[in-house]
């Protein structure tokens, strides 16, 4: 069985009105009652597995939970389990045998050193759920989950709203959501209550940065099949770094990392938008606010620390300067509806049907892209023999091509299993860091020189930056150029 599942945090201020919406459409209440567990060395945790037995009502149900294709969807089996509500019955692994599943824990007990299975965390919660129900035959139950993670005697609370896709079209369990966010300012999560309770035990509380996972593709993918596994595969990380945003939590890395999968998706929607029956349903501008937003502030933090060691050297007497005061606040880019409804639009993209896609055979699928690579190789390498004379605007565009270019070649990789790939990988690696780096100087000149007129100090900086340029573009230069010499794989 698979699960496919949207979870929302509830802001204070929509908990009551939504309270009193799913009571408008008969809802129940119930508490729930969970237990978590995993080997002593956390390797159901490694693998995105989830074990539980629960107490619903007066039912003890044991419940298993692993990794699907995506954020949002997941392998599920559960297994009513005979037992007296007064006394928590046995676990039993077993029970989930023949099951996927059950093949995923199958595999990661066998690589424990100990796999014995203990309690680590539980629940206790107060659910009001109902099901809805639209005109296309939607089915979704909502439930309103308000309660408390426990481990290790501390405790943090649980306000939150799942939908669970339960049949017909699934179309209608985003819609459903996006209304959800226009109503109240919720905003997705995925992070489970399994993930919560596993922190808490652990007193690990500090955001964690998400790096981009590979996507699930093989050689032979159709042109709906490779845009729905790129699609998850960056909606993923987006997801999961906007879920880890804290208000006064260092998030540095993390909208770092939040960044890269919002320019991962915006390049796969521009660079293999022929692959869509309709490429233009105003994503790009909302993506691309954002993405722009969150950079006020990451980009003066990631800026000084690329260039403080370099005036350091160079004895200069003001290593950073003042950050921009208009920065916006990641927590609140992150969160707001325009962002979160258009992150529900292109879920329920990843998971629609091949209509909503071009009728793209593997072959020419694989030549599609293949172009797409080339020309960005092209427009790159163009700029390889005259990086240092082009102006800033110039060779800023170039960053920017190559970066296409890279996040491109790593999606799509796997249609090329026979090509050796690392070399290419690395040239690209090397290149976008010497651009990089060239890009932070000059951010970093203008930074002091805007402040040269009232702080003396900052003169030095901006002067000495300024003419550190040229040597940074030789090296952008130079790493270009040897990327031109490197043989790629998809020729």
């Amino acid at each position: 069985m698979t699960e496919l599942e949207l979870k929302f945090c509830v802001p204070d201020a929509a908990l009551a009105s939504l309270r009193e919406a799913l009571r408008a459409h008969g809802a129940k209440r119930v508490r729930l009652r969970a237990h978590y567990f995993d080997t002593a060395c956390g390797t159901l945790a490694r693998h995105r597995i989830a074990l539980r037995l629960r107490l619903e009502g007066r039912r003890w149900v044991q419940t298993l939970k692993a990794a699907g294709d995506g954020a949002v969807h997941r392998l599920e089996h559960e297994v009513r389990v005979p037992g007296s509500s007064h006394e928590r019955p046995a676990l039993n692994p077993a029970r989930h045998d023949g099951t996927a599943a059950g093949e995923q824990l199958a595999g990661a007990l066998r690589e424990a050193a100990d796999p014995r299975l203990i309690e680590q965390h539980a629940t206790d919660i107060q659910r009001l759920h109902c099901d809805l129900h639209d005109a296309d035959g939607t089915q979704v139950e909502a439930a309103l989950d308000v309660g408390l993670a426990l481990a290790e005697g501390r405790t943090t609370p649980i306000v939150e709203l799942e939908l669970e896709h339960k049949g017909g079209p699934l179309a209608g369990l985003f819609t459903l959501a996006q209304a959800c966010v226009q109503h109240g300012g919720l905003w997705q999560s995925t992070l489970t209550k399994a993930e919560r309770g596993l922190r808490l035990r652990d007193g690990a509380d500090a955001p964690r940065a998400a790096m981009a996972r590979p996507p699930r593709l093989a050689p032979g993918a159709d042109g709906a099949t490779l845009m729905r596994a790129l699609l998850q595969s960056a909606l993923e990380q987006v997801l999961d770094n906007a879920s880890e945003l804290q208000p006064g939590a260092d998030v540095v890395e993390v909208v770092h990392q939040l960044r890269v999968g919002l320019r991962r998706l915006r390049v796969l929607l521009r660079e293999l938008a022929p692959l869509l029956q309709a490429p233009d349903a105003g994503w790009a501008p909302v993506l691309s606010a954002a993405f722009a937003r969150l950079g006020e502030q990451r980009d003066h933090v990631a800026v000084v620390a690329a260039v403080r060691p370099l005036l350091q050297a160079a004895g200069a007497p003001r290593l950073e300067w003042r950050p921009p005061a208009s920065a916006a606040d990641p927590v609140q880019v992150a969160r707001e509806p325009a962002l979160q409804t258009t992150l529900l639009a292109l879920q329920a993209l990843a998971h629609a049907d091949d209509a909503a896609f071009a009728a793209l055979p593997p072959k020419a699928t694989r030549a599609l892209v293949a172009a797409r690579l080339r020309k960005l190789h092209r427009q790159v390498l163009r700029a390889a023999d005259t990086f240092e004379q082009l102006p800033p605007d110039g060779q800023h565009r170039v960053r920017k091509q190559l970066k296409r270019l890279r996040y491109l070649a790593d999606f799509s990789g796997a249609l090329w299993p026979a090509r050796p790939r690392q070399g290419c990988r690395r040239a690209m690696q090397r290149a976008q860091d010497a651009l990089g780096l060239h890009h932070d100087v000059m951010l970093a000149a203008a930074g002091f020189r805007a402040e040269a007129g009232r702080v003396r100090e900052a003169g030095f900086a901006a002067g000495w930056l300024h003419a550190h340029q040229a040597v940074t573009a030789q090296a952008a230069g130079r790493e270009l150029r040897r990327l031109a010499e490197v043989k790629v794989f998809w020729r």
